[in-house]
């Protein structure tokens, strides 16, 4: 069984990455903000996550589609 003398410290920092560990080099990758903004279909009323400009739920803008 190896020492933690032993360990690669880029193979540990790996695994924690890989384990959602949060470490200094990793804090400006997971914080960001999300682009993801919710907003009241003016159709249906129902509340959405969108990242465009759109007042129409997917389910709305697919019927007025057709």
């Amino acid at each position: 069984m190896p020492k933690d003398n032993d360990v690669d410290p880029e193979f540990e920092a790996m695994l924690k990455g890989k384990m959602g560990w949060k470490c200094d080099c990793s804090l400006e990758i997971v914080d960001k903000k999300s682009s993801l903004h919710e907003v009241l279909c003016k159709k249906c009323g129902k509340l959405f996550k969108t990242n465009s400009d759109t007042s129409l739920c997917f389910d709305c803008r697919k019927k007025r589609n057709k």
